[in-house]
């Protein structure tokens, strides 16, 4: 699958509520929710199985598993976000699917580090702590496709995305900025200030399309 992706952010104010839902459907329209459904969550399956020692193949089978299962599954799934978010129902499915392909490779043959495999019922907290880490980290990268997306309408504004993501992303400081930008340092401060705004927003509201 590659290396972690960045989301496209053509799905955004979808939730995960109503995408399941979608899936539900007949003929195109869920073509399109599966579409959708495996632009969001195939990155994180295989950020979190590199993660748990998979490597080459075994990702790409273990997303494409983890994926015709659920498909499978999904006429007849009912999401009741009462009893959990749909983060902590996709780990189990994909750390269960995982735990099945360890115990049918060898650990000789390099694709997969069997012993930091483990099956979902152990609780393990690195395994918890692996997928709530990639989560995270792919919600942030859609965020910020998103608000950079939003930035993008004219040169002013690209301008003021582009301070922010030399100061917060670059490390880069006030006045290094404004000197390759010629604006001000107070603009400089001003555009980070904005932007980070609008980051937090979308990364908060990606709770509701993500589950």
């Amino acid at each position: 699958m590659g290396q972690m992706t960045v989301f496209s952010s053509n799905s955004h104010g979808r939730t995960s509520s109503s995408l399941l839902l979608r899936l539900r459907q007949d003929g195109q329209a869920r073509e399109v929710a599966w579409h959708e459904f495996y632009e969001l969550y195939s990155p994180i399956i295989s950020g979190f199985a590199r993660r748990m020692g998979a490597q080459g193949e075994i990702v790409d089978d273990l997303v494409q598993e983890v994926m015709r299962a659920f498909f499978a599954a999904s006429p007849e799934f009912s999401y009741d976000p009462a009893r959990g978010r749909f983060r902590g129902y996709l780990k189990t499915c994909v750390t269960r699917k995982l735990s099945e392909m360890r115990a049918k490779i060898r650990p000789e043959s390099g694709g997969l580090d069997a012993s930091r495999v483990v099956a979902p019922e152990s609780a393990d907290h690195s395994a918890d702590a692996h997928w709530d880490d990639v989560w995270e980290t792919e919600k942030l990268q859609r965020a910020l496709a998103i608000v950079r997306e939003r930035y993008a309408v004219n040169p002013e504004r690209q301008r003021t995305f582009r301070a922010f993501e030399m100061c917060s992303l670059l490390d880069l400081s006030t006045d290094e900025v404004a000197r390759q930008l010629g604006i001000s340092g107070e603009s400089v401060r001003a555009a980070k200030s904005r932007v980070s705004k609008s980051l937090r927003q979308a990364f908060d509201d990606l709770d509701d399309v993500l589950g």
